[in-house]
């Protein structure tokens, strides 16, 4: 019988993963060649809702400031002051008619601007102008009220970025309404962050670590893969996969131009993941930690205006069709970091399916997709270290 090294020396490599990628030092470099390069999601618009709303977010290790402004535009700054560094807003999230540095109070207002220093007199002579101190801006994009920054000056605009077939997609329903988030929790995953984003584009994994009717329940749809990494998964559910009971409470007040038991899947390069299940729509994104741990975040939306009894209705379809998932993939992503680990065995597969950018099954072509944009944003020639 050959042994594990010839078999896989007959494989595509690049079809294989190199567990050097999942090291600190890969970490490392894909926090300067990806992270600071991409667009990378930090919030829905309505977690900043009025003028002075603001939320704080870490990006590629960045501290960054996303505020709505005085004339109701979503802004985001480097969340540090010009002064000596401190972080000028070190709360989560609030509400403020100006942000004041809690280390010496110099003052900015919410676009930016310092208008406020403790003896500003002193400066007198230095060639100090607080006209050239204001917080530092930060590329700020919004989409279908999805907020984005790029710390990088040199890349395309964001729409540019996801291109205009892939949010033509996503028009419906994301395009038809006003949404609002409510309902945000995380938690610590101890894996890599691509783990996450591997994860997310498997679906051979879903009848084995979902054991449930969500598996039985949720017929193959089709794919579709867009350039720089992103994709598209359609959803179906099986109505005979639930009782009549909880079929009709899934999907009354559905989004609009949705059906019953219709959604889809929005893998958007690196590490973002939006989804609609008939009236209620997830957000899946996190916040790099360190190489083997991010922050897990799950939003839902619903539309703005909802009465309780519709936000108890999109809740339902959430626990039902969502939430149980996400206890099993964390245990799942987790156990798997730990495997990756092994210097007894370096490399993973990911060559399951012929090459296609479109079709119903999809087996391994997204994973192979996602690590194609990888390589090419890390500039290398193989999903590999090269150690």
């Amino acid at each position: 019988m050959a042994s594990g090294t010839e078999v896989q020396s007959q494989i595509n490599p690049l079809h294989t993963v190199h567990n050097s990628v999942y090291t600190r030092a890969a970490y490392e470099l894909e926090l300067e060649r990806i992270f600071r390069r991409s667009w990378i999601f930090v919030c829905h618009e309505s977690e900043v809702p009025e003028p002075g709303s603001f939320v704080t977010k870490q990006v590629a290790g960045d501290p960054i400031l996303i505020v709505r402004d005085g004339a109701g535009q979503v802004q985001a700054f480097n969340n540090v002051c010009r002064h000596r560094g401190s972080l000028v807003a070190p709360d989560a999230a609030g509400s403020c008619e100006n942000f004041t540095c809690p280390y010496h109070h110099w003052t900015y207002s919410l676009e930016g601007d310092l208008i406020g220093v403790p003896g500003e007199e002193a400066y007198s002579g230095s060639g100090f102008s607080k006209e050239q101190l204001g917080l530092v801006p930060v590329r700020c994009e919004t989409v279908y009220n999805l907020t984005f920054v790029c710390l990088s000056d040199s890349a395309p605009p964001l729409r540019d970025f996801l291109g205009e077939e892939l949010l033509s997609e996503m028009e419906r329903p994301l395009g038809r309404a006003e949404y609002e988030q409510f309902h945000y929790e995380s938690w610590t995953l101890k894996a890599n962050w691509k783990v996450f984003g591997e994860n997310q584009r498997d679906g051979y994994h879903v009848p084995f670590v979902h054991q449930s009717f969500l598996a039985k329940g949720s017929p193959a749809q089709p794919y579709r893969l867009f350039p720089e990494g992103h994709a598209i998964q359609r959803l179906r559910q099986a109505q005979e996969a639930v009782d009549e009971k909880t079929w009709a409470e899934t999907n009354r007040d559905l989004l609009p131009g949705m059906e019953p038991g219709e959604g889809w899947v929005v893998n958007i390069f690196p590490d973002f993941l939006i989804m609609v299940r008939n009236n209620v729509s997830e957000i899946l994104s996190q916040v790099n930690i360190s190489h083997d741990e991010v922050l897990y975040e799950v939003r839902l939306l619903g539309l703005k205006g909802d009465s309780e009894e519709q936000r108890a209705n999109r809740r339902r379809s959430y626990e039902v069709w969502l939430q149980s998932q996400q206890p099993e993939d964390k245990a799942i992503m987790e156990i798997q970091q730990r495997g990756l680990q092994s210097r007894g065995l370096r490399t993973s597969l990911i060559a399951r399916g012929a090459e296609a950018t479109e079709g119903v099954r999809g087996d391994d072509n997204r994973l192979r997709q996602f690590w194609q944009a990888w390589r090419g944003m890390m500039d290398l020639p193989a999903n590999s270290l090269g150690s």
